[in-house]
């Protein structure tokens, strides 16, 4: 099911490239362990960072949750007038289901 016009390119040309990231980042990891003050600082940047994020999503949330009240004040209740809603008017579900409903019609 191969269609005739497909050529296949090799992916070798990538392979010094793959095998240069990799130990750029095993030199980047030897180099902030033999420094820990860089760790440190990068672990409070992360921190810092982390702070903010949260910061943020707890204001937004905050400024949606206010948004929302008007919202709901104007939106108001809807119900059926003259319909009963007490709770003993609830007829029990137990040991029944949805195909009998079918074979009672």
């Amino acid at each position: 099911m191969d269609a005739d016009n497909l050529k296949r390119r090799s992916t070798a040309k990538g392979v010094p490239f793959l095998i240069l990231g990799i130990a750029a980042i095993i030199a980047i990891v030897i180099y902030i362990l033999l420094n820990p003050s860089i760790l440190e600082d990068l672990l409070y940047l992360v921190i810092l960072i982390a702070i903010a994020i949260v910061a943020v999503v707890v204001i937004a949330l905050a400024v949606m949750m206010i948004l929302a009240i008007p919202f709901y004040l104007m939106k108001g209740e809807q119900y059926q007038d003259g319909t009963s809603y007490d709770l003993n008017d609830v007829k029990s579900v137990k040991e029944s289901s949805s195909e009998d409903k079918e074979e009672k019609e």
